[in-house]
Parts: C-alpha cells; sequence; structure tokens
C-alpha cells in the first residue's frame, strides 16, 4: 500500500482499518453488515487522521511517549467492545473447536468442544493482568 500524494510505502499499522480490513472467515457470516460496519469504521479512521494532520499533530504521538507500561496492554484489552474481546481472546480456539466437532460429530458435542478448547486454550496469548497495589485506585 503507498501514500497517494508521497507515493511512499504505508505500514500495516498505519493502514489497517482505515485502508484495509483484517477479515476473520466467520464474521461476515456471523454479522450481516460486516463489510458495511468495517466500510464506516475504515471512514471515520480516516477522518480522524486527515483532521490530526490538518491540526500539525503527530500520527505517532502513542509511540514518542514511550514504551508501554506493565498492565496497560491488559487494560487495552479490557476496555475493547465485546465482540472486538470475544475476537481477541474465545473465538479463535472456538472456531477450531467447532469445526472439529463440525467434522467428528461426536455422541458428546459439548464434551469435546470443551475438552478442545481446555487443550488448545494456550493458542491465545493473553497481557497479564497488572498487580493490584493497596491503596491505589485506577
Amino acid at each position: 500500500m503507498r501514500d497517494a500524494k508521497t507515493g511512499l510505502i504505508i505500514s500495516q499499522k498505519r493502514h489497517l482499518n482505515k485502508y484495509t480490513v483484517r477479515v476473520e472467515p466467520f464474521r461476515p457470516v456471523i454479522e450481516t453488515d460486516f463489510f458495511i460496519n468495517m466500510i464506516r469504521v475504515c471512514e471515520e479512521a480516516r477522518d480522524a487522521e486527515i483532521e490530526r494532520i490538518e491540526a500539525g499533530l503527530d500520527d505517532d504521538a502513542e509511540t514518542v511517549k514511550g514504551a508501554p507500561q506493565p498492565g496497560d496492554e491488559w487494560l487495552r484489552l479490557q476496555r475493547l467492545p465485546n465482540d472486538e474481546y470475544l475476537m481477541r481472546t474465545v473465538l479463535p480456539v472456538l472456531y477450531q473447536a467447532m469445526k472439529v466437532v463440525e467434522l467428528e460429530r461426536p455422541n458428546a458435542p459439548l464434551e469435546c468442544l470443551a475438552a478442545y478448547i481446555l487443550k488448545h486454550k494456550d493458542m491465545i496469548k493473553l497481557p497479564e493482568k497488572p498487580p493490584v497495589v493497596e491503596g491505589v485506585v485506577s
């Protein structure tokens, strides 16, 4: 992907959900308006980027502030909308488990599903929850 004005290559971090969208195979099936909603998300992100550029703000302001602090990733994950939280924490393993159940058609599908999820729970790497410090309210 290249910037239309300068012709320079745009990094994936900068173009994802502005110019391109990552599509999980099951999302368009589950959400009938998936692509329409993603177009809306991209347009809003692009509009926000244009406003930042016109205001003279640095696009990488967050990276300038410094490295992420322990617990930042966990907090970011907790603040995600429900569907995005599930996409990152549950659905990758659940989707694979459901494919196995569909192919094998076991006598006890829920137990098979649960066993698969527990066996493969390490497929999802979640950030650690920050330690609770007494007397400090976040």
